[in-house]
């Protein structure tokens, strides 16, 4: 018996069941193999799709990294309990004759074992190796099966995301026109009517980051359907309330502040997961370029200035990174029905 051999499969088929516990089971995000497998098969998508959020291409990322996960876990476990076979040459046999197989055999045993198949052409030779098999075939009964209605959680989470992405798309092409409908000369009690659920659905959307990190790789190349967009519109509507309005202007503080902590949370998880490494190619846009026709309730860009800070810019640096690493530009957000951000009121 190959003690090499078997050590090796023990390893791979432990280390397999434990990405599968901790991706499908854990609420503090997938495996580390899960983790790998997922970003390169979408980075392998985003360069193919030249990197523009528009692509259809970006849209079948999703679903090959789900399907990618899966076809590791089942080569991991099959190879796993394969090498493990390997390392005694008698470990399995010909149910008929007794004789002893070959790799070949033994590769086509570990299959059907791990899928419950039993066809029983081949058998284990003794006790030992009958119970790996048991073992091996209760793994493959139970870690397959909750790979496989693991999607259903994740496809769930999918389509919250493009829920919330359409609710903030709904409010406006902008966070200018947001704030412009809002507005009924007084204050913005509209759009705080709304904070309530835009902050369960943000906090939703997150926990579900957590549960189902899988879910960042789901791409909708339709603008209005497009979570990083609708996000950083959405912190962009809450930062102009929070540095550019007039003294005068009432605000829910409650609700602002509400608004504030979803944002802040989605972010830094996002920053911690997903952007960690990331710096912005494009200029990252002053926030006063948004305020020169947004109406009395604001103030004049020149005072906006004096009230911006580091962190500010920081933050803006930052959703500048997450707008490039999903396909899209500060354009995707301040650009509709004709309007860009670069040009002048």
């Amino acid at each position: 018996m190959s003690i090499l051999y078997f050590s090796i499969g023990s390893l791979i088929f432990l280390f397999i069941i434990a990405d599968i516990i901790k991706t499908t089971f854990s609420l503090n995000g997938g495996g580390k193999l899960t983790n790998l497998v997922s970003r390169g098969v979408w980075n392998t998508f985003f360069v193919a799709s030249a990197k523009k959020g528009n692509s259809k291409l970006l849209e079948y990322a999703g679903p090959a990294v789900l399907v990618s996960i899966l076809v590791v876990w089942v080569i991991g476990l099959w190879s796993g309990l394969f090498l493990m076979l390997l390392s005694d040459p008698s470990s399995v046999v010909n149910s008929i004759t007794k004789e002893n197989t070959g790799a070949w055999e033994k590769l086509y045993y570990a299959g059907f074992t791990l899928s419950t198949l039993g066809v029983g052409d081949y058998i284990a030779s003794n006790n030992f190796w009958r119970v790996i098999t048991d073992i091996a075939a209760y793994s493959g009964l139970v870690f397959i099966t909750t790979s496989i209605t693991y999607f259903v959680p994740v496809l769930s989470a999918v389509g919250l995301q493009s829920k919330l992405s359409l609710y903030i798309s709904g409010m406006g092409k902008s966070p200018q026109q947001v704030l412009e409908k809002a507005w009924n000369g007084k204050d913005f009690s509209s759009f705080f009517d709304t904070v309530s659920d835009l902050c369960q659905m943000l906090m939703h959307h997150t926990m579900n980051h957590h549960s189902y990190p899988v879910i960042h790789y789901f791409h909708n190349n339709q603008l209005n359907l497009a979570i990083a967009p609708a996000f950083v519109k959405l912190d962009e509507v809450h930062q102009l309330l929070s540095n550019a309005l007039k003294d005068d202007v009432t605000l829910d503080n409650l609700k602002m502040n509400m608004l504030q902590t979803a944002l802040d949370q989605h972010l830094e998880m996002l920053r911690k997961g997903y952007l960690k490494e990331g710096s912005p190619k494009e200029q990252v846009p002053a926030l006063t370029e948004q305020v020169s026709k947004l109406g009395v309730a604001f103030r004049k860009p020149e005072e906006i200035n004096h009230r911006s800070d580091q962190a500010l810019a920081e933050r803006r640096k930052l959703l500048t990174v997450m707008l490039e690493k999903d396909g899209w530009t500060w354009d995707a957000v301040h650009q509709s029905n004709g309007y860009s951000r670069h040009q002048q009121f």
